[in-house]
């Protein structure tokens, strides 16, 4: 837990009240809003404190009283600029518990670097500021882990952009891809064309070759088929005769 300084209590003294009204009006004053702060009424006590922060703006300790009013009630941005002016006062004795509580704001913020920075005026200015020292070595912690989740948010960004940008690449490869298979596919369809024009001379020379010798060969099986139909012819008018010769030998014919 982060450790914020206490508040700054104004208390004047019997010699500080004879020195004037106005100191005794703004002590009083100051005393009302710490015991609203006391009892965690940080509305109230804001408002006490704002109240004598405009009477007396240039007054350290109050604007720093106003400011951890303002930090209690989840103002952080009004508390810094309101521990910034009280910074201004040059007379405070308490810059380091001021530094130290912006610290607290930046911290909160998560901008830890910035807290630091603080934290490390207040310990320059008091080195006994414990408090100071315990958020300082908390803040540095928190710094550390949050530049660790950076690295790796950052490593996850780019492996996504790279994983999204494969994604795109990888339609135009396909489409690459396909365009050089569709060449690849013509330039074989053009080869088979050239060879077919090539092979198709070749065989209407073969062509005629072909017709010729079926047409020699369907002559020769012709000229056998009448030859042996001729000597089949003599055959049976051998065997006709020959017959005939042996019916008159008997003295029958018919």
């Amino acid at each position: 837990m982060i450790r914020s300084s206490a508040l700054i209590f104004i208390l004047v003294s019997a010699l500080s009240l004879n020195a004037g009204i106005l100191t005794y009006d703004k002590a009083l004053e100051n005393l009302r809003g710490t015991k609203y702060y006391q009892a965690e009424k940080f509305e109230d006590s804001e408002a006490k404190y704002r109240e004598n922060s405009l009477k007396y703006p240039h007054d350290g300790r109050l604007l720093f009283n106003l400011g951890n009013a303002q930090y209690q009630n989840g103002k952080l941005e009004d508390a810094e600029n309101t521990y910034k002016l009280a910074l201004k006062d040059d007379k405070t004795k308490d810059l380091s518990e001021i530094y130290q509580n912006l610290g607290n704001v930046k911290f909160q913020q998560q901008d830890y670097k910035t807290a630091l920075e603080n934290y490390l005026a207040a310990l320059k200015l008091n080195p006994d500021n414990d408090d100071a020292r315990y958020n300082y070595e908390l803040a540095r912690r928190f710094l550390q882990q949050q530049q660790q989740q950076q690295q790796d948010q950052n490593k996850d960004d780019e492996q996504q952009d790279q994983e999204k940008q494969d994604k795109q690449d990888k339609p135009q490869d396909s489409d690459q891809q396909d365009e050089q298979d569709q060449e690849k596919q013509q330039e074989q369809q053009q080869k088979q064309d050239q060879d077919q024009n090539q092979e198709e001379p070749q065989e209407q020379q073969q062509q005629p070759e072909k017709s010729e010798e079926e047409q020699k060969q369907l002559e020769d099986a012709e000229r056998l088929l009448k030859a042996l139909l001729a000597k089949e012819k003599e055959e049976m008018k051998k065997m006709l005769e020959q017959k005939n010769i042996d019916k008159a030998k008997k003295g029958k014919y018919w």
